[in-house]
């Protein structure tokens, strides 16, 4: 779902932040850029192909059918072009963000950005299950015909498949960059 995905992803980056905010805090820019990159390392290869991957084969799934009334993101060919320029801006401006709360002593003011956008996140999802939780084409959709998600077993193994592939990683990165600058602030 586009409206969650990038969202998600400017929270990520913050995550990444407060992740790192005792790196932060010295203001030396080795942490800054190796944040930044091990940010864009995770999301390219944890998290940016996994929109890619439901946009192109789920098109109904990812409620475009509020906006976009084709069947297949293939008619409109500048869709995943755009949605990859934003999710990337995303990301990125996300810990550009969080990198100036830490650097300002605000912490939990960049957790509260974070917490706010996965509670919006979760409010989209769960609170309208008639569409988050159907798949299908815009014409299914229009019919009232769209099946439940959980009726099409690839979609429903892809779904477990990429949520693992999100999580796992995004807790291996952040654990990572907390052990790091618990050893810094030690020294």
């Amino acid at each position: 779902m586009v409206q969650v995905d990038v969202p998600v992803a400017f929270a990520i980056g913050t995550i990444f932040a407060d992740a790192a905010h005792k790196q932060l805090q010295t203001g030396r820019p080795e942490y800054f850029w190796r944040t930044l990159l091990l940010n864009n390392i995770y999301q390219i290869f944890f998290f940016s192909w996994i929109p890619v991957y439901f946009i192109l084969n789920y098109f109904g799934w990812e409620t475009t059918h509020m906006w976009w009334h084709e069947d297949s993101v293939m008619a409109y060919p500048f869709f995943i072009p755009i949605f990859m320029v934003i999710f990337f801006s995303a990301v990125n401006g996300g810990f550009l963000l969080g990198n100036r709360l830490v650097k300002q002593g605000q912490v939990k003011t960049n957790r509260i950005v974070y917490l706010v956008i996965l509670i919006y996140s979760g409010i989209w999802i769960f609170g309208q299950v008639g569409s988050t939780f159907r798949l299908g084409t815009f014409k299914q959709w229009q019919a009232g015909a769209a099946p439940w998600f959980y009726e099409d077993p690839t979609f429903l193994a892809m779904l477990i498949f990429s949520l693992l592939i999100w999580g796992v990683p995004l807790a291996i990165f952040v654990r990572k960059l907390v052990k790091e600058g618990s050893r810094l602030a030690t020294r």
